[in-house]
């Protein structure tokens, strides 16, 4: 008896060595990325090409593909978002493909328990939509996947070899934004003026709305003197190329910087130096 234990034990603790030693052929990968007000997740398995032609050999072409090794790749959104003109209710969904050498058909589907695709089933798709294929100039010896950060939405690629498709995903960022604005800056329902001023610096850093933001900076000065918040309205103002307008309100920021308690002098003469050198720029292009 005290033999079989002694066998027993000793090839588990080989076993176990082993695996330890051996690293994974298809070394587990994870990407998490912040989208707006949306976290995006992959985990997925990598394999290699290790000099094998990957596409239209180790990868038939036509034929399902688990998109990575071992268990499916799966995709979690912690909001809603719309892919291919489709919402996306907030969940965890495995990531399939059928890869061909022009265009690929992406899936998603609900199972997420998958290993491999033998018992995939196609009723479980909530989404399936076509992508064009591309040739890389960079050779990705492991199957790659990351989310780009196009501002508040995301653009998923999947590459491979020298092959790489992607697709692109919208988070509701923009419109909980703009129903926040509606209902509680608009109306003037915040008494908080730094709502006011970040709300103004979101629309001017996304280029767009820029009326909205003049307004919304505005509201926010009207709540308080603020150097930052002129600041913001004399860029806003730049943006807009109201050159006038934009002097004018340096010029008051000058005015009340100099007023300001809790400046020491230094703070005070180096705020009216970039101030006065802005203002000279915004004259020279009314002269032009």
């Amino acid at each position: 008896m005290k033999t079989l234990l002694t066998i027993a034990f000793l090839i588990t603790t080989t076993h176990s060595f082993a695996q330890s030693i051996f690293p994974s052929l298809s070394p587990n990968g994870r990407i998490e990325q912040t989208i707006g007000n949306t976290n995006i997740t992959v985990n997925y398995e990598r394999p290699a090409a290790r000099g094998r032609k990957v596409f239209g050999e180790l990868v038939l072409y036509n034929n399902l593909w688990r998109t990575g090794a071992g268990n499916c790749t799966k995709i979690t959104f912690d909001h809603a978002v719309t892919i291919d003109n489709k919402t996306i209710n907030k969940g965890t969904y495995s990531l399939f493909t059928i890869p061909d050498k022009n265009e690929w058909t992406v899936i998603l589907n609900t199972d997420t328990t998958l290993y491999g695709t033998s018992d995939y089933d196609e009723k479980k798709d909530v989404i399936r939509f076509k992508t064009k294929a591309k040739s890389t100039d960079r050779h990705y010896e492991s199957l790659t996947i990351d989310i780009d950060v196009v501002p508040n939405n995301a653009v998923i690629y999947i590459a491979w070899e020298k092959t790489q498709i992607s697709f692109p995903v919208e988070t509701e960022s923009d419109k909980v934004v703009s129903n926040f604005v509606q209902q509680h800056l608009l109306t003037e329902k915040s008494t908080d003026p730094d709502e006011y001023a970040t709300a103004a610096e979101y629309y001017f850093y996304l280029g767009k709305n820029l009326d909205g933001a003049l307004v919304l900076i505005d509201k926010a000065i009207k709540r308080k003197n603020d150097a930052w918040y002129y600041r913001q309205k004399v860029d806003i103002l730049e943006k807009q190329m109201k050159y006038q307008e934009a002097i004018d309100c340096a010029n008051l920021a000058i005015s009340l910087n100099q007023q300001r308690t809790d400046w020491d002098m230094k703070a005070k003469q180096q705020s009216e130096a970039q101030y006065k050198k802005r203002i000279e720029l915004f004259k020279s292009k009314i002269k032009k």
